[in-house]
């Protein structure tokens, strides 16, 4: 069965290791179908100053350069690999004029929340939000916010692990189900896809982005699913994809979506 991977990081973003030449050689090595690249897009000033989880402007320039002379690369050697040229855009309030501009040049787009207040809710230096808010208060803050993102207009392809604040362990104390059935059906409306993250498997929250109950409410809408490991290293390329298809069957999914350079989609069976 074909093994791809849409949502990997490198030393472009900050805190990821490694060279994008490094992860594609890895992706060939290990048999991928198909890579996204999809490094943290430029945050608003004054967010990142020290550009630690994201790009500056000159470094995004640089790292689009770099891909396409990869994917040049790997065309004149005929390699099967395809290699898309990504970005994973970060959601804030009154940002979606601003995204439409910065990820013109993309193929592939990740929307994703890591921020509420421009706060970070998974970053372990900063955890002030969930002090602020409380356990269920950030749950229902980024459900609601996932859901903003999710009913705009933007060049967003693919909706990013929707159930991220899980990532430590603190699960809300409420029945989020009504949610649930809320971003499944805004999901289909917008007629994007959402992705099977397998980070989650590395943290202590111990299981994929999102969890079953969700992904089969993704499934039962109709929405497209993919998957990808959310590698910041090239030794975590492909992580877990195996388990993630594993989870998207046991969630009622048939087939795979895999975004194509071209803005097209073609689908793997499961």
């Amino acid at each position: 069965m074909q093994i791809i991977d849409m949502h990997t990081h490198s030393a472009y973003s900050g805190h990821g290791e490694g060279s994008i030449a490094q992860i594609v050689q890895r992706a060939e090595e290990i048999g991928l179908s198909t890579l996204a690249q999809t490094e943290h897009l430029v945050l608003p000033d004054g967010m990142d100053p020290l550009f630690e989880t994201s790009m500056s402007m000159p470094t995004m320039q640089n790292y689009l350069a770099e891909l396409r002379q990869l994917r040049e690369e790997l065309h004149e050697r005929k390699s099967p690999l395809e290699l898309v040229i990504g970005i994973e855009a970060d959601w804030l309030d009154d940002r979606a004029r601003e995204l439409e501009q910065l990820c013109a040049p993309f193929e592939y787009v990740l929307g994703s929340v890591h921020f509420l207040d421009r706060r970070p809710i998974d970053d372990s230096r900063d955890l002030s939000v969930w002090d602020d808010y409380g356990h269920d208060g950030v749950w229902r803050r980024y459900f609601e916010t996932w859901l903003d993102m999710v009913s705009a207009a933007g060049p967003i392809t693919c909706f990013a692990h929707p159930d991220l604040p899980k990532k430590y362990g603190w699960w809300p104390s409420f029945d989020a189900h009504d949610y649930y059935l809320e971003m499944a059906h805004a999901t289909a409306r917008s007629g994007r896809m959402v992705e099977v993250n397998t980070a989650g498997l590395r943290k202590i929250a111990g299981e994929a982005y999102p969890g079953v109950e969700l992904l089969r409410e993704f499934c039962c809408a109709g929405v497209d699913c993919t998957v990808g490991s959310d590698a910041h290293s090239p030794q975590d390329l492909g992580f877990a994809i195996e388990k993630a298809y594993a989870l998207m069957r046991e969630a009622g999914y048939t087939k795979v979506a895999v975004a194509r350079a071209d803005g097209d989609r073609r689908y793997i069976a499961l």
